[in-house]
């Protein structure tokens, strides 16, 4: 079974909890940064991070995620917070394929 493990905050944290999968709630982007460095020394296969976390990672962070490639697959996932979003489309747009099969985001 695939491993996806999910950084977020806030609404967001709580949303994604609800699909099922593991979320890691990071309160600051010092401590989401740590954490991302250790995932991607795992055997992870997806690893989801909070758009609103990446905005404000560092510039070495930055380089890092644009240059990664391979295991895991890294999905940003925009916050919750807007009604009229189609964030679940997008996340099972992006999920599904790399994983096989579909998360429900209801």
């Amino acid at each position: 079974m695939s491993k996806v493990i999910a950084l977020a905050s806030d609404t967001t944290a709580l949303n994604l909890m609800l699909t099922g999968i593991t979320v890691e709630e990071v309160s600051d982007v010092k401590m989401a940064e740590s954490r991302i460095e250790a995932l991607l020394q795992s055997d992870l296969d997806v690893l989801v991070i909070e758009e609103k976390l990446r905005e404000d990672f560092s510039n070495r962070m930055q380089s890092r995620l644009k240059d990664h490639s391979g295991a895991p697959l890294i999905v940003y996932c925009p916050a919750f917070d807007e009604e009229d979003s189609d964030v679940d489309a997008y996340l099972s747009s992006i999920i599904k394929p790399a994983v096989g099969f579909e998360i429900r985001l209801a």
